[in-house]
């Protein structure tokens, strides 16, 4: 089966009276009627009165065939609005409006399904898939070198641009006339519209509704995908995943991944979780030598936002799904965002705001202390000065790192997301919140990934049980996430909610840095990076040359330009 994809066109100067013709081939030259392809995998649900829903839209009372629910109407915003309050899922509504006799698009807020966009002179093109732009178009996607300079500036902030000339993303929870960039948008999806309403809340009422809502997540991602199998390391969130499947009474298999050195083996865990759920389990270790200088991630996609090291783990889940007779392998990524895993003074603030000194603050105090491994000294100190300050929204860490000097501007640099500025009242903890939900933008895997892999926590109802949630329930008792390890623990190995760090594929990556460390450097020094001025070659030699290169963030750095260099080669191949 092809993996899930769409492409549709329309024409920027035709009302939309005339419907979407449905097209069988991909590569169809935009016509005087708006068309759309889909893939077999890609569900597609015609809404009435010209409307479409792509991808999968599931009812938030539960299972339903189609969108029979789905109260559309002749205003767009309306028929929009409906959708967010009524369905989830990952899907994108194209909906015309009759009082501006215009098409009218929204992505769901989850980012399950992103969509881009390619202007012509006579349609506006979207897609899931860019690869897909030439053969409608007849315009193959170029590398933008400025874009691409701006990527790996802030390469944990998703940007409107991507590094594709003329391509951008639009954003989730918005409304927007898709043929005009500088039209109005309306925003009808933002987190400060899920933030706490009743500071009350009490850790036990938080458990029992985040774990209701990730039991009908998962169970309605398995009715409509088909057999699953987990992406497991014994670690929180993949174990919230295997939690809700087995509360639900789903069948489902692991996969387990792990380095030949100890450091990054977690078997034992993933073993523990998999005997005690009596579900299969593979195991698979990481090759270093699946890594060479070639190798890259982000292959088709429309920026170089993948880290190379996931092609292993494409490979590996990808035959341990096979094996399970899984149709998709699910994931925990994003669990340390979504569970608002801060290390910060800001949930004391938010609670000392909300209820004042008192015993309930003094002990979210030593939650944080134990969190963080400060003292309470440290962490009063701490307190006081966000109060002092009253805090100021995050920004996101701008990386010049062997860049050249043109890469110290950022102020053409727009996020996909304009969240923060649309979170009113005083700077706490969940602007912090907001911001480590942002930042897993990148990391998530959506339906339409060329892989067969999905990302379900960061779902739009697990999503806005999350923001409601104050932030000083997640460390109850010192422990980060605390609400996630409890929602599940009737389900789930006693052992596992000890755990409060983990390791990771790091000596796998070093191991294959080592092995092509000289090819890597020839490929950066005589590559498309630095042919059009993005690399300072001089720190770049410097780099390889010394010492600095065994630094870990050195190390990630150089193989992030090097997965922006083979991405940006398929490109122009």
């Amino acid at each position: 089966m092809s993996p899930p994809r769409f492409i549709l066109a329309l024409p920027r100067d035709r009302p939309p009276t005339q419907g979407i013709v449905r097209e069988t081939n991909p590569l169809v030259k935009p016509q005087a009627t708006a068309w759309l392809w889909a893939s077999d995998a890609m569900p597609v649900a015609d809404a009435g009165d010209g409307s479409v829903v792509i991808g999968h839209c599931f009812s938030r009372a539960g299972p339903k065939n189609g969108i029979g629910w789905f109260q559309h109407s002749s205003d767009a915003t309306q028929s929009a609005k409906s959708l967010l309050r009524k369905g989830w899922g990952a899907y994108f509504a194209v909906l015309p409006d009759v009082s501006t006799n215009r098409w009218q698009v929204m992505s769901d807020p989850s980012g399950l399904l992103p969509v881009f966009r390619l202007l012509t002179s006579s349609h506006v093109i979207l897609s899931s898939d860019p690869a897909l732009f030439q053969g409608a178009s007849g315009l193959k996607p170029e590398v933008c070198w400025r874009r691409t300079l701006h990527h790996l500036m802030q390469p944990d902030l998703r940007q409107r641009a991507t590094c594709l000339a003329g391509v951008d993303e639009l954003p989730p929870g918005v409304l927007l006339d898709p043929s005009s960039p500088d039209a109005p948008e309306q925003v009808l999806w933002s987190p400060s519209d899920h933030f706490p309403a009743n500071a009350a809340l009490t850790f036990e009422s938080a458990r029992e509704e985040l774990r209701a809502v990730a039991c009908n997540v998962l169970d309605a991602w398995q009715m409509a995908l088909g057999p699953v199998a987990v992406a497991v390391s014994g670690g929180v969130d993949s174990s919230f995943i295997c939690g809700a499947l087995a509360a639900g009474g789903r069948e489902f298999g692991c996969i387990t991944l792990a380095t030949a050195e100890a450091g990054g083996d977690e078997r034992y865990f993933a073993r523990l979780l998999a005997n005690h759920l009596d579900r299969p389990l593979m195991e698979f270790i990481y090759d270093p030598a699946a890594l060479t200088p070639q190798s890259f991630a982000s292959k088709g996609m429309p920026r170089p936002s993948r880290r190379t090291f996931v092609m292993a783990v494409d490979t590996m889940l990808a035959r341990g799904a096979a094996e399970l007779a899984a149709a998709v392998v699910l994931d925990g990524n994003a669990g340390d965002n979504l569970f608002c895993y801060l290390h910060s003074a800001v949930p004391v603030v938010d609670r000392l705001r909300s209820e004042g000194p008192g015993f309930g603050t003094f002990s979210t105090l030593l939650d944080m202390c134990r969190v963080t491994g400060c003292d309470i000294p440290t962490m009063a100190k701490e307190t006081l000065r966000e109060l002092r300050q009253g805090g100021s929204a995050p920004s996101f860490f701008c990386d010049t790192r062997l860049l050249t000097t043109d890469a110290h501007s950022d102020s053409e640099i727009e996020p996909l997301v304009s969240w923060p500025e649309n979170v009113h009242g005083p700077c706490t903890g969940k602007h912090d919140h907001v911001a480590l939900i942002m930042r897993a933008r990148h990391n998530i895997h959506g339906i339409s990934s060329r892989v067969p892999r999905l990302s379900p926590l960061m779902s739009q109802p697990l999503l806005e049980t999350c923001l409601r949630i104050p932030t000083w329930l997640w460390p109850t008792g010192g422990v980060n996430r605390a609400l996630a390890r409890a929602a599940f623990a009737s389900e789930l190995p006693a052992e596992l909610f000890t755990r409060t760090a983990k390791p990771g594929p790091d000596g796998f990556i070093r191991q294959a840095f080592e092995r092509n460390r000289s090819q890597l450097h020839v490929l950066l020094r005589e590559g498309l990076l630095v042919k059009n001025g993005l690399l300072d070659t001089t720190q770049l030699d410097r780099v390889f040359a010394g010492e600095t290169a065994n630094d870990w963030k050195t190390v990630r750095r150089l193989l992030d330009l090097a997965e922006a260099e083979n991405w940006a080669k398929s490109w122009q191949a």
